[in-house]
C-alpha cells in the first residue's frame, strides 16, 4: 500500500527549510496542480481533509495526518475539499541521497567527509509517506515556533535558528510515524553486535546463534536495510577502524590486524590494499609521514 512507504533521507547533508504556512480552504477548494518542484512538501492536516495524488497514487489527508510529497513529482488535486480544512505546509531541500520504498532504508551520505578527527556516524531520517500524528501537541508547537520565523517580517529569529527548529521538527517526526518492524529492528541489533565484537572471531554461524534466525533471513534482514550482508559489513567496518588505528595510533600492523579481527597480517593487507588501493604501511606514511621498515 502507498500508506506504508517510508521515505529515507541520508544526512549529511542537513535539510534545508525554505518555507512554510498555516493555509485555510474553504468549502469547494482544489489544491494547486504542480509538477517539477525541486523540494519536499510536508503537509499535515490540521482540520478537515484534502485529496491528493502524486505520480498515479491517490492519498486522502485528514486531520492529524501527515503526508510527504517528493521534489520533482507531478502532486495534484483528486477533488475538491468537501469542509473548511486547515493545514501546514512546509518545503524542503536537499542535496543528499534519499529513497522511498515500503522498508526503512540505512542510507549512505554522499558528502566524503574527513575521518581523521571525525567521530559522528552518518545518520538516515526516516519519513512515513503518509501517516497519523501521534505527538500532536508537540509537533503543532514546533511547527508555530519554526513559521514564526518565516510569516512574521519582525521576527529577530536568523537563519540558523529557523534551520534549527526545522532539524528539531524532523526529529519529531523521524521514527515517530512507523513502528519498526521484525526486520529492521534484527538489522540494527545485528549491527550493534557487529560493532560492538568486530575485533572477535564473528561468522555467519555467530550471528545464527545470537540471533536464533537462519543465516539467510539475517542476511536478507540486514542487506535491506544496511545494503550489505553481515559478514560484507563486518569487513568494511574492520577496514574502517583500521584505518583510523593507522592514523591515530603508533600500533604495528601486526596489532592493528588483531585488533580488528585478523589474525593473518597478510590477509588483512591484501583486504586493506583491496580497499582502499594502498598498503596499510604506505596509508600511515602517506597521511602521517611514517617511514616504512
Amino acid at each position: 500500500m502507498n500508506d506504508d512507504l517510508i521515505i529515507s533521507i541520508a544526512v549529511p547533508p542537513f535539510p534545508i527549510f525554505i518555507e512554510g504556512n498555516l493555509t485555510e480552504f474553504d468549502k469547494g477548494t482544489m489544491h494547486p496542480d504542480r509538477k517539477n518542484l525541486k523540494y519536499f512538501d510536508i503537509i499535515i492536516v490540521k482540520e478537515g481533509a484534502l485529496y491528493l495524488g502524486e505520480e498515479g497514487a491517490e492519498y486522502t489527508v485528514r486531520k492529524n495526518e501527515m503526508l510527504v510529497l517528493l521534489p520533482n513529482k507531478h502532486h495534484y488535486p483528486l477533488k475538491p475539499t468537501d469542509e473548511i480544512t486547515q493545514f501546514y505546509w512546509m518545503h524542503f531541500f536537499t542535496t543528499g541521497n534519499y529513497e522511498q520504498s515500503n522498508q526503512a532504508k540505512q542510507l549512505e551520505s554522499n558528502i566524503p567527509i574527513p575521518s581523521l578527527h571525525f567521530h559522528n556516524k552518518y545518520h538516515t531520517i526516516h519519513l512515513s509517506k503518509k501517516s497519523k500524528i501521534m505527538d500532536t501537541d508537540d509537533i503543532y508547537q514546533n511547527i508555530h515556533d519554526l513559521l514564526v520565523g518565516t510569516t512574521r517580517k519582525d521576527t529577530d529569529i536568523t537563519f540558523w535558528d529557523i534551520q534549527q527548529r526545522f532539524f528539531s521538527l524532523l526529529n519529531l517526526l523521524d521514527g515517530q510515524n512507523h513502528a519498526k518492524d521484525t526486520s529492521v529492528l534484527m538489522a540494527e541489533k545485528v549491527e550493534q553486535f557487529i560493532r560492538g565484537n568486530f575485533n572477535e572471531d564473528i561468522t555467519n554461524e555467530t550471528l545464527v546463534a545470537k540471533f536464533n534466525l537462519h543465516e539467510n533471513t539475517l542476511a536478507k534482514y540486514f542487506k535491506q536495510y544496511y545494503g550489505y550482508t553481515p559478514m560484507e559489513y563486518l569487513k568494511e567496518y574492520r577496514l574502517e577502524q583500521a584505518r583510523n588505528f593507522l592514523l591515530k595510533t603508533d600500533y604495528p600492523i601486526e596489532k592493528i590486524s588483531e585488533l580488528c579481527g585478523y589474525n593473518w597480517v597478510p590477509y588483512f593487507s591484501r583486504l586493506f590494499k583491496q580497499k582502499y588501493d594502498i598498503s596499510p604501511l604506505k596509508y600511515r606514511k602517506n597521511h602521517i609521514g611514517k617511514r616504512e621498515t
